[in-house]
This record gives C-alpha cells, sequence and structure tokens, in this order.
C-alpha cells in the first residue's frame, strides 16, 4: 500500500533517462483505480483520486470509508481527514512542485492501452533502487502501476471534467492535529 500511495501522490519523483512524462494531470479529472490486495486472489480495492489542475489539488478517497487526504502542491501541505473523529491530521507535503524531478530515472518503454486509453509504459527507479512500471497518459494522467507481473493499482474509470472546488476544502469544523515528532 505504501508504494500505491507513493505513486498517487506522486512521489515517485524522476530524474530523467528519457524525456520525462507529465506526472501531473495537464486538466481536472476524476478517476477510480483497482488496487489489488496482495495475496487476496481476485480482491481488490476502489481509490478514488480527483485532481484540480487550476488549484494542484489533490483529493484521495482512501479504501476505508470516512478517511481521505488533500494534498495542497503550492502551499506543500498534506491533509488527513478521518470523518468518524472529526479529525484532520495537517503533515508538511511529502513532494513539493519543485521536487517533481529529484530522485530516480523513466525509461520510456513504449505505446499501451489501459482500459481503453492510450498511455506510454515508463520504467521507473526510485531513489532507493526499487522498480515500478508505470503507464501515463500525454496529460499527466496514471493509468497502470506495476512492480514485476504484479499490478499494483489501474484506472477502471477516467472522467474528465470540472472539480467541484468544494471537494479539496477540508471541514471547518474538525479538529486539526499535529503529528508528534
Amino acid at each position: 500500500m505504501r508504494r500505491v500511495a507513493a505513486l498517487l501522490l506522486c512521489a515517485t519523483a524522476p530524474a530523467f533517462a528519457d524525456a520525462p512524462p507529465a506526472l501531473r494531470p495537464l486538466h481536472d479529472v476524476d478517476i477510480t483505480y483497482k488496487v489489488p490486495v496482495p495475496n487476496g486472489g481476485d480482491q481488490a480495492l476502489l481509490q478514488r483520486l480527483r485532481w484540480s489542475a487550476a488549484t494542484q489539488r489533490q483529493r484521495v478517497d482512501l479504501p476505508t470509508s470516512g478517511n481521505w487526504m488533500v494534498l495542497d502542491v503550492p502551499n506543500h501541505r498534506l491533509s488527513l481527514v478521518h470523518d468518524d473523529s472529526r479529525e484532520i491530521i495537517d503533515l508538511p507535503s511529502p513532494v513539493s512542485a519543485e521536487q517533481l524531478g529529484a530522485g530516480a530515472s523513466f525509461t520510456r518503454l513504449g505505446p499501451s492501452t489501459v482500459n481503453g486509453l492510450a498511455c506510454t509504459q515508463w520504467r521507473t527507479t526510485d531513489s532507493r533502487g526499487q522498480e515500478t512500471q508505470a503507464c501515463y497518459t500525454n496529460d499527466g494522467i496514471l493509468l497502470r502501476a506495476s512492480a514485476g507481473p504484479r499490478i499494483l493499482m489501474e484506472a477502471i474509470t477516467v472522467k474528465y471534467a470540472p472539480q467541484d472546488a468544494a471537494v479539496f476544502q477540508t471541514p471547518p469544523t474538525y479538529t486539526h492535529q499535529q503529528p508528534n515528532h
């Protein structure tokens, strides 16, 4: 799950062997990913990601009900929201816009298609030497990520549409928590 979260948060940041793919969507988009459960046979979780190109904010609705996060790239903030406890954990962003491009390499493997959408398959190696294959559209949408033969995540729906700004706002009445250092 940690690798999947990093991919969703655009934290796999490349130093490029080839001209780099766009690592953030260039347009507003709403994507649902199928995330297979490790050693779970055909079991999979659904995870929703929404992106606002204008505000550079990303919302990820986690598979566990009532938990979601908002990555605010320009303000370097990550907010983890727990609806059940009405709490928000505020963290510094794991990646800034300036950091999207440091620490890993991307090698273009060639064209592919995922659920009817064209993408380019890339081999990535992060700063720890872990290799992943990722298929990105020309406009920065991650459609599939895999490690060897194992699919880590795959887009099952992609809807290009303006995103409501309210989706990226944390509830004002929730209690804010700072992590203990």
